[in-house]
C-alpha cells in the first residue's frame, strides 16, 4: 500500500530554493575546462537543461509498486532492494546516464528530475543510492542538480519552480516522461511555452534521448511526435 503523499516542502539532501538538490562534484572521463565544455554544448546545440521523470521511465518498479521501503544497493541485484522487490534502472536510462557522466559536452548542461511520486521520500532514497555505473560508483544522486519530487502539475509546479532554480527558459528545457496515467508532456508543453516534450512509454531509451536532442537543435517545441 502506497503511504500518504508528503508535503512538497520535507527536505531531503542538501537543497536550494524549494525542491532543488545540489549535484555533487564527481570527476568525469576526459574532464576539460568548463569554458571547453560550454562550447562543446554550444556547438552540439544541447539545451541547458534536461528534466527526466523517474517512475516508468528512469526506473522500475514504481514507488507505489513497492511493499517495502527501499534500502541499500544490492549488487546481485543490480538494483535498490526493497523487501523482495528491486528498483532498477531501464536499461536504456542506465546507458543515458552514463552517457551524461561521461560525455564531456554535457560538463555544462544542468541535469533535474520531475516526479509526482506518492512516495517522495523513498524516490529521493533511490536516486541517492541507485549506482549508474557500479564499476565506478556513481549514483543518480551525482548526475542530477536539481529535484521537484512530490504529487502535484509538472506544467503548474515543477517546471516553474525549476526554471526559478536554474535560471533556465523553457525553451532550452528538454522534458523525458512516461505519460502512462496523465499525459505530463502535454500538461508541460501547454502551460510552459518552449519547452519540448518526449515520451517514453517503455522508459527512456537511448534512441529517445538522442530523438529529443536531434529535435531541439532542429528548433522543435511542444510535444514531439514519435
Amino acid at each position: 500500500m502506497a503511504r500518504a503523499a508528503e508535503d512538497e516542502d520535507a527536505v531531503v539532501g542538501r537543497r536550494e530554493g524549494r525542491g532543488a538538490v545540489v549535484r555533487r562534484c564527481v570527476p568525469r572521463r576526459g574532464s576539460i575546462s568548463a569554458a571547453m565544455a560550454a562550447g562543446l554544448a554550444l556547438m552540439a546545440g544541447l539545451p541547458k537543461l534536461l528534466v527526466f521523470d523517474l517512475d516508468a521511465c528512469l526506473w522500475t518498479p514504481e514507488m507505489y509498486e513497492l511493499h517495502s521501503s527501499p534500502s541499500a544497493y544490492d549488487e546481485s541485484r543490480g538494483g535498490v532492494a526493497a523487501g523482495h522487490d528491486t528498483v532498477r534502472l531501464f536499461p536504456g536510462a542506465a546507458e543515458v546516464l552514463q552517457l551524461l557522466l561521461n560525455d564531456p559536452r554535457y560538463a555544462t548542461v544542468q541535469v533535474a528530475v520531475a516526479s509526482s511520486t506518492t512516495e517522495p521520500k523513498w524516490a529521493h532514497h533511490c536516486l541517492d543510492v541507485l549506482l549508474v555505473d557500479p564499476e565506478r560508483g556513481e549514483t543518480i544522486a551525482d548526475i542530477v542538480a536539481h529535484r521537484q519530487i512530490y504529487p502535484g502539475s509538472k506544467g503548474s509546479q515543477h517546471f516553474p519552480r525549476l526554471r526559478e532554480a536554474t535560471g533556465v527558459e523553457y525553451a532550452q528545457m528538454v522534458f523525458w516522461d512516461d505519460c502512462s496515467y496523465s499525459d505530463n508532456c502535454e500538461d508541460v508543453a501547454r502551460k510552459c511555452p518552449g519547452a519540448l516534450c518526449v515520451r517514453t512509454p517503455e522508459g527512456l531509451t537511448r534512441e529517445l534521448f538522442e530523438a529529443g536532442l536531434a529535435a531541439f537543435a532542429r528548433g522543435e517545441k511542444g510535444v514531439l511526435s514519435t
